[in-house]
């Protein structure tokens, strides 16, 4: 997963984990909000 070598540009390499931890974070919110919506219509 991580076979980019980051040597050459460590700033593009931090902009890269911090794009992901955006996306996972907004995964795991989506997906509380499923199950809420979820569990209130049931």
């Amino acid at each position: 997963m991580n076979r980019t070598p980051a040597s050459h540009d460590p700033q593009a390499r931090r902009a890269g984990v911090r794009r992901t931890v955006w996306i996972a974070a907004g995964v795991a919110v989506a997906l509380f909000l499923l199950i809420i919506l979820k569990g209130v219509t049931a």
